[in-house]
């Protein structure tokens, strides 16, 4: 078989997220504006999980579809052109399978992937307070069979719909740690909030979890690295967010060529094949300054032109079907505005010191 051509179970997975966006995007304004828990966002999750996709980036072995890095990220965009807030919720619970798949644990992996795989266990991801300076948030401390865990997870996504998640903690030393938490058997250690009001993203039932007294098993331990770890983490994975504002812009393309076909406005298709070049220029670089170039000279300024690049196209593609559209646009649940309000989330997703400097240097250019 010809390696450049894509293999019968990638085209049946493409196939199917295209059938599966068509319908998400048909509701999406529903979604959008349905507030967490809302049944739309939950059926979209689970006819993800349904179809396996929860298992694309899951070896075969553990029965994932095992779909390589581009198939992947061709399904990120897709999902992202049609509903932001079911490529958003449907990204976090994917970060579940990667973390308990890379980790040290067989027997996790032997237990816990083919679940993830088939959607029979839904897991979510709270580890971003470990980027934020001054003391740890979360804090974990040896005992006996395990660790005892206590603080606050700030960022929590789709927490009624998990089964589980993997949290992030720091240890007195220093050390960070990762822990596969189940959430029936914890319930009484963890208590969520009421789900943040956000301006983009309401319907992604995204929590703050308290935690008080939690014990994890030292089986359930994914990884254990040293303090700077995550810095090294992120600069190795700069353009790793780039899919979901590129998918967002894919989106707002569409939206005006179909303005262009519907409204009889052939003038809009100049700027729609424009960003469309955009995209697909930006698409590529990001693909290529990934986490293998990392120590190469030109990579830093080469993958932050790339990350900056899918953010501000992001927002102008959404600006410019803003305007194409008129004061209608104003209308909360009018698509153009519901993708500028994307836009603008992606804009501070995986934000570290470095992307945000790099962005704001864009933003000082006529």
């Amino acid at each position: 078989m010809d390696p450049s051509q894509p293999s019968s179970t990638e085209e049946h997975a493409l196939a199917t997220i295209r059938e599966l966006a068509a319908r998400f995007e048909k509701y999406a304004e529903e979604t959008d504006q349905g507030g967490p828990s809302n049944p739309r966002l939950r059926e979209n999750i689970r006819l993800l999980a349904d179809a396996g996709f929860y298992g694309a980036g899951i070896a075969a072995q553990y029965g994932g579809l095992a779909l390589p890095e581009e198939a992947r990220i061709a399904c990120t965009m897709i999902i992202a052109a049609a509903c932001g807030v079911t490529a958003f919720t449907q990204q976090q619970l994917h970060s579940g399978g990667g973390f308990v798949g890379g980790s040290r644990s067989d027997d996790l992996k032997q237990e816990l992937l083919p679940q993830f795989a088939s959607g029979k266990i839904l897991c979510g991801v709270a580890f971003s307070h470990l980027r934020r300076p001054g003391p740890p948030m979360v804090r974990a401390q040896k005992v006996e069979g395990g660790y005892r865990v206590e603080g606050e997870a700030p960022w929590v996504t789709g927490w009624s719909m998990l089964d589980s998640f993997v949290l992030g903690a720091a240890e007195e030393s220093g050390q960070l740690l990762y822990f596969y938490v189940p959430i029936p058997p914890a319930k009484d250690a963890l208590q969520p909030s009421e789900p943040l009001r956000l301006a983009a993203m309401n319907s992604s039932d995204t929590v703050r979890v308290a935690i008080r007294d939690l014990f994890v098993q030292d089986r359930c331990l994914l990884y254990s690295f040293e303090a700077d770890s995550m810095r090294r983490s992120d600069y190795c994975r700069i353009t790793g967010h780039s899919w979901l504002p590129l998918g967002c812009a894919m989106g707002s393309v569409e939206y005006l060529r179909s303005l262009a076909q519907s409204g009889n406005r052939p003038a809009l298709r100049p700027t729609a094949d424009k960003l469309a070049s955009e995209i697909e220029s930006l698409k590529a670089e990001a693909f290529y300054w990934n986490a293998s170039r990392a120590d190469e000279p030109e990579y830093k300024p080469r993958a932050l032109a790339a990350r900056t690049g899918a953010i501000k196209v992001a927002l102008r593609a959404a600006g410019a079907s803003i305007a194409a559209t008129g004061g209608r646009a104003h209308l909360l649940d009018h698509p153009a505005q519901r993708r500028l309000r994307e836009a603008g989330f992606y804009s501070t997703l995986g934000l570290t010191p470095d992307v945000q400097s790099a962005l704001l240097e864009t933003y000082t250019h006529a």
